[in-house]
């Protein structure tokens, strides 16, 4: 099955803590087995999962129920995700809302590649717009960039307002 991340999973630090959080559930879900076949009355409560780990597994189990097996397909899945994975940062002027994150994250992954990680970073100094990196690439849409390049016309517009 192709893995497909939730687009609240935006980061490299944020697949990281998924990863972890999916070994813990595949070791609960080990250890339930073990209790069952040999009738343990009670058995230990599920580890409590973030969202976009819920929303993962639910669509990994689509296909067949989660068994350790599965669970260790998709923890493969996922390390193979990690470590292909193409990563940008974006810097915005603000700490960015978790819906812009995750429009931006959506827009990224539609429109620059299904598998890219986005880590997101601000500075007030850029005073709006974004700077988004790409490898060595910068890509500057700051308006702090507009206005040092339009600094010769920046005293007339000051004398217009």
């Amino acid at each position: 099955m192709k893995l497909s991340l939730p687009n609240s999973v935006a980061s490299a630090q944020d697949l990281a803590a998924l990863l972890l959080e999916v070994r813990d559930y595949a070791r609960w879900v080990s250890h339930e087995s073990i209790k069952k076949r040999v009738d343990v009355a009670h058995g230990s409560p599920a580890p409590i999962l973030s969202p976009g780990t819920t929303e993962l597994l639910r669509a990994w189990e689509t296909k067949k129920p989660l068994d350790r097996q599965y669970l260790d397909e998709l923890i493969e899945a996922l390390e193979k995700y990690k470590a292909t994975a193409r990563s940008i940062t974006i810097t915005l002027s603000a700490p960015p809302t978790s819906g812009l994150k995750s429009t931006l994250v959506a827009w990224c992954r539609q429109n620059l590649a299904p598998n890219v990680l986005v880590t997101f970073q601000f500075n007030a100094t850029l005073l709006g717009g974004m700077v988004v990196h790409y490898g060595s690439r910068v890509f500057d849409w700051s308006f702090k960039r507009q206005l040092l390049a339009n600094r010769a016309n920046f005293p007339e517009v000051l004398r217009r307002v």
